[in-house]
């Protein structure tokens, strides 16, 4: 399924080809070897690394998967209208400009005339390689953690009444074993500790010796 990004509230689109991809084959060949599990696709998450060939040097990008799909847009066109790339990524048309400008900036494309853009033929970036500042990227992964690990609550707290106090090793390797495949990397020892003290927090738990248990 095509993924939400909180930020824009809008349903983001990437490279269609990939996507396809993702949403077809792959995601066919996941559910015949995992037939207990789902995939859901988060596709604002993660980077994307490109190399764009010019006519005087190549270039290297690290960058968000919305913008790889905007500039996927000149593949097969050295000109594109920001009305038409606002369509192909699911942003508005202002959102669209300000992804834009990133490309602008960093001399790929230009914008010959309003609202249309043009690939660049040489570029005069002295950087090799280009890295997207992606800081809402990583905190929307954060999110993504947190939310799986209150979907993990009840479970959590059922473990604890059944042994009657646990180590936060303990639970880390638990939560592990389900969440192997996130799409938020794998579990730490930390990410649970923040859980787990959040719980402490809300009085659900109370900590004390290096263990986890229900108050009194």
């Amino acid at each position: 399924s095509s993924g939400i990004n909180a930020e824009y509230g809008e349903e983001i689109q990437i490279y269609k080809p990939l996507q396809d991809y993702l949403t077809g084959d792959y995601q066919a060949a996941f559910s015949e070897l995992k037939r207990s599990r789902t995939l859901e696709w988060r596709l604002n998450l993660g980077f994307v690394e490109l190399d764009l060939e010019f006519a005087n040097r190549t270039l290297s990008f690290t960058v968000s998967p919305v913008q790889a799909t905007i500039i996927l847009c000149f593949e097969d066109t050295d000109k594109c209208h920001a009305d038409s790339i606002s369509n192909t990524v699911g942003l508005s048309l202002s959102q669209t400009r300000k992804k834009l400008a990133f490309w602008v900036t960093n001399g790929v494309l230009k914008e010959s005339s309003k609202d249309m853009f043009e690939l660049e033929t040489e570029v005069k970036q002295t950087q090799q390689v280009v890295v997207e500042e992606m800081d809402s990227a990583m905190v929307k992964i954060e999110q993504v953690r947190e939310e799986e690990l209150e979907g993990f609550t009840f479970y959590v707290m059922g473990v604890i009444n059944q042994s009657g106090q646990v180590t936060v090793e303990r639970i880390h390797k638990l939560l592990s074993l389900v969440l192997y495949d996130s799409v938020a990397g794998q579990l730490t020892v930390e990410e649970v500790k923040t859980f787990l003290d959040k719980k402490v927090k809300q009085k659900l738990l109370v900590y004390a010796g290096g263990v986890y248990k229900k108050p009194k």
